[in-house]
């Protein structure tokens, strides 16, 4: 081969380097900015995690509730307090599920911030459920999403939160990025 074509093959090359490179860096920026975008979603939901009122009922929810109210009646039969006890307990953990179900968060990250909480919750309410899913207006799917997901937490062996941080720990002292993207 002569010079000139030799040339002209380099060129190629270094073209066809410069799009793969680009499209590379191109889908990773489309991965951070759509991280960045349900980044306020989840830290709502942080927040109401961090509410009080939200534990007291999560309590009421897993301890009380079967105790004091028979499901006989699904969930429009509970009095009003425990009914929206419970809608606010379910619907939190329905909506980290969404999260997840849609690739928003990860499952590690899912599970870990309330372990066996979504299973405890599912287990509390499900005969409520069963019930209320009976009727002809209701969505026979109704919190299908918490109830797949409870399953999934109940059976979680990922690793523990000492063991993630270790993990972090380790990257950030190889000056590795702390997140994947």
């Amino acid at each position: 081969m002569d010079p000139a074509t030799w040339l002209n093959v380099l060129a190629v090359a270094i073209s066809v380097t410069a799009v793969v490179a680009s499209m590379w860096f191109g889908a990773r920026q489309v991965r951070i900015a759509q991280h960045a975008n349900h980044l306020p979603a989840f830290m709502e939901l942080l927040a109401e995690f961090r509410d009080p009122r939200m534990h007291e009922q999560y309590a009421y929810v897993c301890s009380e509730l079967g105790r004091r109210h028979s499901p006989d009646n699904g969930l429009r039969g509970l009095p009003p307090e425990a009914r929206t006890a419970v809608y606010s307990i379910a619907y939190f953990f329905q909506t980290l599920a969404g999260m997840y179900a849609v690739g928003v968060i990860d499952e590690t990250t899912a599970v870990i911030m309330v372990r066996g909480r979504a299973a405890k919750v599912w287990s509390a309410i499900e005969p409520y459920v069963e019930r209320e899913r009976q009727y002809p207006d209701v969505d026979p799917d109704l919190l299908s999403l918490l109830q797949a997901f409870a399953r999934i937490s109940a059976t979680f062996h990922g690793p523990t939160a000492e063991q993630l941080l270790a993990a972090r720990r380790r990257r950030a002292a190889r000056g590795l990025p702390l997140h994947r993207t």
